[in-house]
């Protein structure tokens, strides 16, 4: 009709796929972290700092030893779970049968020969539930992994907030009934759970819907290829863990419970920052292997996220340390503002690492992934062991720092070179080109 208005369409910016995946792993982070701050909060308020330390080094135990029995596949999903394709199913199915079952075997070692008599209840039913717990925190931690490599990360951040809620609600009501066990208790019941809820979907919903977009296609390597590639991986995998998740095991042995209390929760908060880091780089990876011709925008979205978030985050970080630790009580500001701030200021180094190293894992450079791994674990552990006699705690934070800026120096020409390339007329190609 003449005369009549014409309304133009309007049109709404929608986020990338890198973006939004990169978002949804960094609300379950955050979420995860902030709720856990609450969590161990409420527990400084309701048990002494030595139960602190007994309950951090068994749910440390319990990460490490699930961690090992995953052979390094939570990083094997991220990169190829993009590309399984038709084969989906009986990849997922198969990491899951081999992680359980090697997670029960090694929880039984542990308990057998007494590597947990520092924190592990004697009594054979408390031991016997630590064995289950440990089967299915493999696959908690695997099917986090397995969502994301199928860009299913809204659920991650679902999953991971409610099971964050679930463990608070559930700490004070436990605590009162197992003042020994109820932190342990508290958190592991919400996992059963998520663990039950996730597997349903995964198997009835996502994978159904991830292979039939595939067409009967998948670029899945051959078994023997995996095969070898998780050779190299969880060797990597496994130094990464010990120069980690057996710290707090570590502290406890050499200083004591109560050391083990003070020390784990700087040791948590300035974990949190860089898993927020890891989970940018995260979905780097997924997005570049699935698709690899929008690399320049990857890499451009990948950095601008995670200068935004390492900034603030130690700029912020270093100068509340005092008063965010005074939440829990005067004794962890007192013992650990240094220690907090020394972890902290090493992060922009974790940053420039973990950039050069998921190109590595596009590459499927794994030999180059291993020496780097061996490397950093080497320094950091030795470096932490040499100064614990003189600094006591603070030799943590001191070594975290050395290694991280060595690391930083060794792999800043590689990560630029990377950027460079990407930017360049010729490009970047990867390991599945």
């Amino acid at each position: 009709m003449v005369g009549a208005p014409v309304r133009a369409a309007v049109v709404r910016p929608s986020l990338s796929p890198l973006v939004r995946n990169a978002l949804a792993l960094m609300v379950s982070s955050m979420g995860s972290a902030g709720i856990g701050i609450i969590f161990w909060g409420v527990a400084a308020h309701l048990v002494p700092v030595a139960s602190i330390g007994r309950a951090s080094a068994e749910l440390s135990a319990m990460s490490l030893l699930a961690s090992l029995a995953s052979l390094s596949l939570a990083s094997t999903f991220v990169r190829f779970l993009p590309v399984s394709g038709d084969r989906t199913r009986t990849f997922v199915a198969r990491c899951y049968g081999t992680s359980t079952s090697l997670a029960v075997i090694l929880a039984v070692v542990c308990v057998i020969a007494g590597f947990g008599h520092r924190f592990l209840p004697a009594a054979l039913g408390w031991r016997a539930l630590f064995i289950v717990v440990v089967a299915f925190w493999v696959v908690f931690a695997l099917q986090d992994a397995a969502l994301t490599g199928l860009r299913a990360t809204k659920w991650v951040a679902v999953e991971n907030v409610l099971f964050g809620l679930g463990k608070l609600a559930l700490l004070p009501l436990f605590v009162l009934v197992l003042p020994q066990q109820g932190i342990f208790v508290a958190w592991t019941v919400p996992m059963f759970i998520a663990v039950v809820l996730v597997t349903r979907y995964l198997f009835r919903t996502r994978i159904p819907e991830h292979e039939a977009a595939s067409r009967g296609r998948s670029l899945l390597p051959s078994g023997r290829q995996i095969a070898s590639i998780l050779a190299a991986q969880s060797a990597t995998e496994v130094v990464a863990i010990v120069s980690s998740m057996l710290m707090p095991l570590i502290v406890i042995s050499r200083f004591g419970a109560s050391a083990n209390g003070r020390f784990y929760l700087p040791w948590t908060i300035a974990g949190s920052i860089a898993a927020l880091i890891s989970n940018v780089l995260s979905s780097f990876v997924v997005e570049a292997a699935h698709d690899p011709s929008t690399m320049r925008l990857h890499v451009d979205r990948t950095v601008r996220l995670v200068l935004l978030l390492l900034l603030p985050g130690v700029i912020v970080g270093v100068a509340l340390a005092p008063y965010v630790l005074r939440v829990f009580g005067a004794t962890y500001a007192a013992h650990g503002t240094t220690l907090l701030r020394l972890l902290l200021l090493g992060l922009p180094g974790t940053a420039v690492t973990s950039f050069f190293t998921s190109f590595l894992w596009l590459e499927r450079r794994m030999l180059a992934l291993t020496i780097r791994q061996l490397a950093d674990a080497a320094a950091f552990l030795g470096t932490t062991l040499l100064l614990m006699g003189h600094f006591g705690l603070l030799a943590v934070g001191i070594a975290s720092l050395v290694t991280e800026a060595l690391q930083a120096a060794l792999f800043f020409p590689g990560a630029i070179g990377r950027y460079r390339l990407v930017h360049s007329p010729t490009g970047w190609t990867s390991g599945d080109a």
